[in-house]
C-alpha cells in the first residue's frame, strides 16, 4: 500500500516539476529583455515594410478591369472594397467581434489545476500542551514529511460574475452594432467624396478637351490676324491682343490640367490604390443623367425628414448608445448583490501520513462587501445619469440629422437654380459665337471679335460644367442625408421624396396648384395673392390684381402681366406653369427648395444702380460684367434694358446668392462707391 503511494507521488512530483519547468521557460522567453533595433536594422525594417506596403496598394484586377473606361458605379464599389480607411474599421469590426467572444466565454465555470511541491530542511515537529497540569510536554509524532507534492483540480462556479459577464457581451454585441451602423455611414460618406472627384476629373477631362479644340481654332484665327497685319489690313495691336487670348487660353489649360491631377490624385486615394496606376474614367452623356434629376417642387421636405429619421445610421447607433447605458446600468445594479457560488474539487496530498493521499471536496459560498455598498451606489447613479446624456445625444442627433436634410434640400435647390442660370447663359454665348461666326463670314466682323466669343462662350460652358458637377454632387449628398447609399440614390429617393421624380416628367403646362414654401394661396373665397411684371419698366407688383398706374414708369393697368418668377427649366427651355381657377381647395403644402416655381425662399439678389445716362450705364455695365463673367466666377449677373419716357432704364442684378453672399457683394459695392439694392426672397421686387 505504501509501495503504490510513493509510486504514485513520484508521477505526481515529476509531473509537477516537468510543468514549473516549462512554465519558467515561458517566464524567460516572455521576460527577455527588448532592445532597439539599430540604425541599419532600422533602414533595413523600412525597406521590407515600404515594399510591403507599395504591393498591398496595387489595384486588384479580379473584381474590376483598368483596362476599360470606370464608370462611377465600378469606382465607388472597388473604393468601398478596398479603401484603407474602410479596411481599418473592417478590422476594428473583426477586433470588437473577438471581444464580443471572449466575454461570452467568461460566463463559463472556472476551472483551476494547479500544482505545488515544497521541501524544508526540518520536520514541522510542535510540543503538545497539558491543560491537566498547565505545561508544555515533548512529542515524538509528525503530521507533515521534510518534502511533499500537492495537486488540486477546482471547478468554481460564481453566479454573480456569470450574471455580470452575460451582461457585458451583451455590451460588446451592441457595440458590434453601433460600429457596423458608423462603417455603414462611413461608406456612404466615402461613396460621396468618390462621386465628387469622379466627376470633377470626368468635367475637367471634357473641358482639356473642349479647350484644346478651340485653342486650335484661335491658332487659325491668330494666323489669319497675323497675315492680315503683314498685308496691313489690320494693326498690329490685334495681333498683340490675339497672342495675348490665347496666353490666356493657355494658362486656363494649365489650371485645367492641374485641377485635374488633384481630382484623380484624389480619386485614387478614395479608391485606395497606388497614385501611379493608369486608368480611364467613362464619359457618360450628360443631359440624360440632368433630366433624370428630381424637381425640388416633387420633393416634400416633411417626407424626407421623415425618411432620414428612420433610415439614417447614425439614429440607429444612437438608439443602440441607449441600450447600451442601460445595461451597464444593470450591470452596476447586479454589482451591488452580494457574491456567491458552488464549488467541487479533487485533491492530491503525498504526503505518507495521510491515511488517504486523494479526496474530493464540494460546497457553496457566499460573500458581501459591504462596505464597498456606498461607492457602487455612487457608481449606479453616475450610470443612470449617462442614459439621460446619451438619450440627449440622440436628441442631438435627430436635432443634426434634420438641419442637415434641410440643408442638403437647401443647396439642391441652389444648385439647380445656378445651374439652369449658367445653363442659359451658355446658350446665350453658343448663339452670339455662331452670330459673330456668320458675321465674320461675310465680312461685318472682325476676326478679333470672334475671338473674344470664342473665349466667353468657353468660360460659360467651363463654368456651366462646374455646374453640373455642383449639381450632381448636391443631389448625391440629399441621398445620403436621408440615408440612402449613393449607388441607390434613383431608385430610394422617389419613394422618400413622396413625388414624381424625374425633373423630365414634370409638365408645368398641365395645371394644378403652384406648390412652393410659404403659399398665400387659401380655401373658400379669400383672394389668391399674384405677383403682376410692368411690361415697359419690369416693376413687380404683388397683389390679387395689378395696379391702375405702375408708380416708377407710370404705365397703366393695361401693360401688367402676370408674373410667375424664375421657373426651373430642363436645360434652358423655360415654361411656366398655370393656375387653375376652380382648385382654390388644393393642398398647399410646400417644399423648401421650391417657392414660386423656382428656390425663391433661399436665393438672393443684389441690384446695382438704375441708370438712365448711358454713358454712365455702360461704364457700370462693363465693370459689372466683367465680375460676372470671369471664369469660375459664383456670381451671374442679369442685365435688362428698357426705354421710359424715352430714356434707358437699365437694371443689372447679381443672382443666385445666398444670404452671405449677398450681404458680403452689398459690402464690396458700398467700398467701391456703387448705389445698390440687396432684395430678399419673396420680396415684391424679387
Amino acid at each position: 500500500m505504501v509501495d503504490n503511494k510513493n509510486t504514485f507521488g513520484k508521477r505526481v512530483l515529476r509531473t509537477g516539476m516537468g510543468g514549473i519547468g516549462l512554465f519558467l521557460c515561458a517566464v524567460l522567453l516572455l521576460s527577455s529583455c527588448t532592445t532597439v533595433p539599430s540604425k541599419e536594422e532600422q533602414v533595413k525594417q523600412r525597406e521590407a515594410n515600404a515594399r510591403e506596403d507599395v504591393v498591398s496598394i496595387k489595384p486588384f484586377k479580379d473584381n474590376i478591369n483598368f483596362e476599360q473606361p470606370l464608370s462611377l458605379e465600378d469606382v465607388i464599389r472597388y473604393g468601398l472594397d478596398h479603401n484603407l480607411e474602410m479596411r481599418i474599421s473592417k478590422l476594428d469590426m473583426e477586433i470588437t467581434n473577438r471581444e464580443t467572444l471572449a466575454e461570452k466565454l467568461r460566463m463559463l465555470p472556472s476551472l483551476r489545476a494547479d500544482a505545488t511541491y515544497e521541501a524544508r530542511d526540518k520536520l514541522r515537529k510542535s510540543d503538545v500542551y497539558n491543560w491537566q497540569t498547565d505545561t508544555t510536554q515533548k512529542d515524538y509524532t509528525v503530521s507533515e514529511m521534510k518534502d511533499g507534492t500537492k495537486a488540486n483540480l477546482v471547478l468554481t462556479w460564481n453566479i454573480l460574475d456569470t450574471l455580470l459577464a452575460s451582461v457585458r457581451s451583451g455590451m460588446s454585441k451592441m457595440k458590434e452594432e453601433v460600429m457596423e451602423y458608423k462603417r455603414k455611414r462611413q461608406g456612404h460618406q466615402l461613396a460621396l467624396d468618390i462621386t465628387e472627384s469622379y466627376w470633377q476629373a470626368a468635367a475637367v477631362e471634357d473641358a482639356l478637351d473642349y479647350v484644346h479644340d478651340v485653342e486650335k481654332k484661335l491658332k487659325a484665327i491668330k494666323d489669319k490676324i497675323e497675315i492680315s497685319v503683314e498685308q496691313r489690313q489690320l494693326d498690329k495691336m490685334d495681333a498683340s491682343d490675339a497672342k495675348m487670348r490665347l496666353k490666356e487660353l493657355e494658362l486656363t489649360i494649365r489650371q485645367l490640367q492641374a485641377n485635374l491631377s488633384n481630382s484623380r490624385l484624389e480619386l485614387s486615394r478614395l479608391m485606395g490604390m497606388n497614385q501611379n496606376v493608369q486608368y480611364t474614367l467613362l464619359r457618360p452623356p450628360i443631359k440624360p443623367i440632368v433630366a433624370a434629376l428630381p424637381h425640388t417642387k416633387d420633393l416634400d421636405i416633411d417626407r424626407l425628414e421623415e425618411y432620414a429619421l428612420l433610415h439614417r445610421p447614425e439614429l440607429f447607433a444612437t438608439d443602440m448608445q441607449v441600450l447600451i447605458q442601460k445595461e451597464d446600468a444593470k450591470r452596476s445594479l447586479i454589482a451591488m448583490f452580494p457574491g456567491g457560488g458552488l464549488f467541487a474539487g479533487y485533491h492530491y496530498d503525498s504526503n505518507k501520513l495521510l491515511y488517504s493521499n486523494t479526496w474530493g471536496s464540494a460546497g457553496a459560498f457566499v460573500g458581501w462587501e459591504l462596505l464597498e455598498l456606498p461607492a457602487k451606489m455612487a457608481v449606479r447613479q453616475g450610470r443612470m445619469s449617462a442614459i439621460e446624456m446619451a438619450k440627449a445625444q440622440r436628441l442631438l442627433m435627430t436635432v443634426a440629422v434634420i438641419t442637415q436634410v434641410h440643408i442638403a434640400l437647401l443647396d439642391y435647390a441652389i444648385k439647380v437654380d445656378r445651374f439652369r442660370l449658367l445653363e442659359e447663359t451658355y446658350m446665350i454665348g453658343a448663339d452670339l459665337l455662331r452670330m459673330a461666326q456668320e458675321k465674320n463670314a461675310v465680312g461685318r466682323l472682325p476676326e478679333l471679335a470672334v475671338t473674344q466669343r470664342h473665349l466667353e462662350e468657353m468660360a460659360s460652358k467651363l463654368r456651366r460644367d462646374e455646374a453640373v458637377v455642383d449639381l450632381l454632387v448636391a443631389h448625391k449628398r440629399l441621398c445620403v442625408s436621408i440615408g440612402v447609399a449613393p449607388l441607390d440614390c434613383e431608385t430610394s429617393l422617389a419613394g422618400a421624396a413622396g413625388g414624381n421624380y424625374n425633373m423630365a416628367s414634370v409638365d408645368f403646362n398641365k395645371g394644378g396648384p403652384v406648390t412652393g414654401a410659404a403659399s398665400t394661396m387659401d380655401t373658400g373665397t379669400t383672394p389668391i395673392s399674384k405677383k403682376w411684371k410692368c411690361s415697359k419698366c419690369g416693376y413687380i407688383y404683388e397683389g390679387s390684381t395689378p395696379p391702375d398706374k405702375c408708380p416708377v414708369c407710370g404705365a397703366d393697368k393695361s401693360a401688367f402681366v402676370e408674373y410667375f418668377g424664375d421657373e426651373l427649366s430642363d436645360w434652358g427651355k423655360t415654361k411656366q406653369p398655370t393656375l387653375p381657377a376652380t382648385d382654390r381647395s388644393a393642398s398647399t403644402t410646400r417644399s423648401p427648395g421650391w417657392a414660386g416655381g423656382s428656390s425663391d425662399q433661399f436665393l438672393w439678389k443684389v441690384q446695382i444702380g438704375s441708370f438712365t445716362n448711358s454713358r454712365g450705364s455702360e461704364q457700370r455695365l462693363s465693370q459689372i460684367k466683367g465680375m460676372a463673367l470671369r471664369l469660375m466666377d459664383q456670381r451671374d449677373a442679369s442685365v435688362t434694358i428698357a426705354q421710359v419716357r424715352g430714356q434707358n432704364f437699365n437694371r443689372v442684378r447679381v443672382m443666385g446668392l445666398t444670404e452671405s453672399q449677398a450681404r458680403a457683394l452689398a459690402k464690396e459695392l458700398k467700398a467701391k462707391g456703387m448705389e445698390y439694392w440687396v432684395i430678399p426672397p419673396r420680396s415684391a421686387h424679387w
